[in-house]
């Protein structure tokens, strides 16, 4: 006999957060406990059309349909009584002063259509040089211009950007993932835990 959890109320959950702040291992994580999760990212979208990131031609051209597929998706799995789980960072939003600057409205438009909660899930790197050794140590190709700039990529993306929300927990990514799972699924999803009888 297993475990896993269920979140009864409707609830659409965003998981947010700078570049290598540990986001998509903690989402995954968040899905694979619950039973009624169900999980997309920003990256699995628009990784097959580009290898740009934040600047480019293509980019341009896919980031709003990225958007409205996101914001489609939570409409979707909502009214199928899922717990939509949306990994994407949207720390860039707040400069970009385009449609997208108020990014949470749409999710939040969403939520009201459904009577569901909008949850914000903020991950903080444990600090600065922790989040340069995790960008560093992945070594993907859209990062050698956070490296070579770094200063300008931590003003551009702070770890502490505005997020236009008032449900926002924010989870500092020092242990082990599934602690911080176990954290959020019980003291800020309020999932309730389920024996699955194998």
């Amino acid at each position: 006999m297993s475990t896993k959890y269920v979140v009864q109320q409707p609830t659409l959950c965003m998981v947010v957060g700078v570049p290598a702040s540990g986001k998509s291992l903690l989402a995954r994580g968040l899905a694979q406990e619950l039973l009624n999760g169900a999980y997309i990212s920003k990256d699995l979208i628009q990784s097959p059309f580009t290898k740009e990131r934040l600047t480019g031609e293509t980019y341009s051209m896919i980031r709003g349909p990225t958007f409205h597929i996101l914001v489609s998706f939570a409409d979707i799995q909502l009214g199928l009584h899922k717990i939509p789980i949306i990994d994407a960072p949207f720390s860039i939003n707040h400069w970009r002063r385009d449609e997208y600057s108020d990014w949470t409205s749409p999710f939040r438009g969403v939520g009201g259509k459904h009577s569901a909660r909008l949850a914000i899930v903020r991950c903080i790197p444990p600090s600065v040089r922790e989040l340069k050794r995790r960008i560093q140590s992945r070594g993907f190709e859209w990062d050698v211009w956070k490296l070579k700039n770094w200063d300008e990529f931590l003003n551009r993306e702070p770890i502490d950007f505005p997020i236009p929300h008032g449900d926002v927990c924010e989870v500092v990514t020092d242990r082990p993932v599934e602690k911080l799972v176990e954290d959020i699924l019980t003291n800020y999803l309020k999932a309730s835990p389920h024996k699955l009888h194998l």
